[in-house]
């Protein structure tokens, strides 16, 4: 009877060390910062009706655990044909660097083994030389459904405030054994869809599509808009390859294609000012990350 009454303790008195140890060792992963940095450049860049354009060099830096992230982006710009673009004053070059920094908080909540929900709130400043009046504010909310272990759909909404343009758009999408290190694995919707093979559990083949939008505080001496903004909308195809090196150390390169890009311009008060939209180009990106 005594041999029972111990067995009958240690039982759930062992079942909850081990639950404890589980969350323990899930927070910790979650909880391990990573940093980031990313560079692209996209060639030829040639703005529809015009011989004049530009070539751009972006770069991104970024650290970021699963709640909360801290990143900043630079462009910088080479300009051709300057004489013929549609906006500007035909000598000075419109745009030489471009700032972004951003900062988000991300609450997620494992409602059942069926059941994911991400929620998240984000601030934004987008500038050229001055970030006042750059500001714009963002959240969204992200729900995941886990059909069996091969199947998910994902859906939701996001909101992003800037005071020259407010966007809310859907989030919707399928996946396919996205979290499986083998074979095939692809998630399709909006904002994003990529199809991706894995060559082995540590590398990657994806090719993929994925929408963006951004705002931007223009200069107070600006050739476009004295202390007005820019709007970029961009869909960008890739195709390119990602390997995990180490456990801690991952890295991708990608060949980009924008497919379609749109450019408008707003003066100080917000009011649109003109239209503008920008023919294909190719380019390339290099991504490394690294977990501590």
């Amino acid at each position: 009877m005594k041999s029972l009454l111990r067995t009958l303790l240690i039982i759930p008195i062992a079942s909850t060390l081990i639950y404890a140890q589980e969350v323990n060792s899930a927070l910790e992963r979650m909880l391990k910062p990573k940093v980031s940095y990313e560079s692209s450049y996209m060639a030829d860049v040639t703005i529809k009706g015009s011989s004049g354009g530009y070539e751009v060099a972006k770069n991104k830096l970024k650290i970021n655990n699963a709640f909360l992230a801290l990143e900043y982006v630079n462009q910088s710009f080479i300009w051709n044909d300057i004489a013929d673009l549609p906006f500007g004053d035909g000598v000075s070059k419109p745009i030489e660097l471009l700032h972004t920094i951003k900062a988000d908080i991300k609450l997620p909540y494992k409602v059942n083994e069926e059941l994911f929900i991400i929620n998240s709130v984000s601030v934004t400043s987008s500038f050229e030389s001055n970030p006042e009046d750059s500001y714009s504010f963002g959240a969204f909310s992200f729900a995941s459904y886990k059909l069996d272990n091969d199947h998910t759909i994902q859906f939701g909404a996001f909101v992003n405030y800037h005071p020259i343009n407010t966007t809310a758009l859907p989030m919707l999408s399928y996946s396919y054994r996205a979290s499986h290190q083998d074979g095939f694995k692809s998630v399709i919707g909006f904002p994003r869809t990529f199809v991706g093979y894995h060559l082995n559990k540590h590398t990657l083949v994806r090719l993929g599509m994925i929408y963006s939008q951004s705002v931007v505080k223009l200069g107070d001496n600006s050739v476009i808009e004295k202390k007005g903004y820019i709007e970029t909308k961009d869909y960008m195809t890739n195709v390119g390859i990602s390997s995990n090196l180490t456990k801690d150390l991952k890295v991708e390169l990608d060949a980009l294609y924008e497919v379609q890009g749109d450019i408008n311009t707003y003066d100080s008060n917000g009011d649109v000012q003109n239209k503008y939209s920008v023919d294909p180009s190719f380019g390339v990106n290099f991504k490394v990350v690294y977990t501590f």
